[in-house]
């Protein structure tokens, strides 16, 4: 089987342990099983028997995901390792070679490398800051052809942040009504919104939407590779039956930390600790592009991520690849997203380290006589 490599993943696995100041995390910095769990929870985690459990997901723990998207019944909901996971079962499901799919870029990327490898046609459309980050629906209707089995994009958006608009989820969920084209919506990021305690979803707003999620991002949870599809309970089941190829189930101990994130009031307390992080580290960077020719953004509502532009004449990857090698700061490449001229800076992360790898950006561009 040939796969192409997967540049952003590949690059993070072999640098991010390794350098001084790691700015390529995108959500908010880890927290501990102790701010999850009480003194009884811990200690009943600690007797835990370490057996299969529920492969397909505790059904108490289903219902707890299912409680977050208003109109999901525990039977809509697929449990996989990460979003991920989530992701790839979501397109084995749905399309097979000789199929074609629409990617709106920029994007996490994961699926447009997928379906290459599946023998499907990936058509890449592209959004544009001038129109704020938001979708163009006549651009992908006209994308749409015989073959078209799914639409998938990320919201929020991966690499910039930004948030789709209501009218924006209307339209998209309104054409696939209209032309059967299943929609799948990358909402890893939900709950991440800086401005507002509301974490909208387009779950429910079409009968062939699909959303996939997880615990890393908005919740500071990586490390339990929890993640979810929601969706109809025949594309739930059809999942099911190729996570029996792929990992058959998630762990038991995952799975019972997982259930008291999701739960009240821990779900609140720790989306409530990430979005302090977030506003904090959003203003930073602020901060660093104020008065800096050379530089913008479309200011980002959700996530840890700023997509930074730039006017400098430097591929992304090269900026990428001297500035960790000249000053140990990792940032990620915007070619890795499918938009060349940005690089994505991480800023839900520890503050010293967001200010260290801030001020190593401006040596290196001093340094290189890039300087604004």
């Amino acid at each position: 089987m040939q796969i192409p490599t997967f540049v952003l993943e590949r690059s993070q696995t072999l640098y991010e342990n390794d350098v001084a100041i790691n700015l390529t995390e995108s959500g908010v910095h880890p927290a501990a099983i102790s701010e999850i769990l009480s003194a009884a929870e811990l200690a009943e985690l600690a007797a835990l028997p370490l057996g299969y459990g529920y492969t397909d997901g505790n059904p108490s723990l289903r219902q707890s995901i299912a409680d977050w998207y208003p109109g999901a019944a525990s039977e809509n909901v697929l449990v996989a390792h990460g979003s991920s996971e989530a992701n790839l079962l979501t397109l084995m499901a749905l399309a097979e070679r000789g199929d074609h799919i629409i990617v709106v870029v920029p994007n996490f990327m994961q699926i447009a490398g997928l379906a290459h490898s599946l023998g499907i046609d990936v058509t890449q459309i592209a959004l544009r800051p001038s129109d704020g980050w938001q979708p163009d629906i006549t651009a992908l209707e006209a994308a749409i052809g015989p073959r078209t089995k799914l639409i998938t994009l990320c919201d929020p958006n991966n690499p910039t942040g930004t948030t789709l608009t209501r009218s924006s989820r209307r339209a998209l969920a309104e054409l696939s009504d209209r032309t059967g084209i299943w929609l799948h919506v990358d909402e890893i990021y939900r709950g991440s919104e800086i401005d507002s305690t509301d974490a909208p979803t387009i779950f429910g707003m079409g009968k062939r939407v699909i959303v996939t999620g997880g615990l890393a991002k908005s919740f500071g949870c990586p490390g339990l590779r929890m993640g979810w599809m929601i969706g109809p309970q025949t594309l739930v089941a059809e999942g099911h039956r190729f996570q029996d190829y792929t990992s058959i189930g998630t762990g038991v101990v995952s799975q019972f930390v997982a259930e008291r994130a999701l739960g009240e009031p821990v779900r609140s307390k720790l989306l409530s600790r990430g979005r302090q992080i977030l506003i904090a580290g959003r203003q930073r960077v602020a901060g660093w592009l104020e008065g800096r020719d050379g530089w913008s953004w479309v200011v980002p509502q959700a996530s840890g991520m700023a997509f930074l532009r730039y006017e400098m004449n430097i591929p992304s990857e090269t900026f990428v690849e001297e500035l960790r090698r000249a000053k140990g700061v990792f940032v990620c490449a915007g070619s890795w997203f499918g938009i060349e001229g940005h690089i994505r800076v991480g800023f839900g992360v520890d503050p010293h380290h967001l200010e260290s790898g801030l001020e190593g950006i401006d040596e290196y561009l001093r340094e290189r006589r890039l300087f604004n």
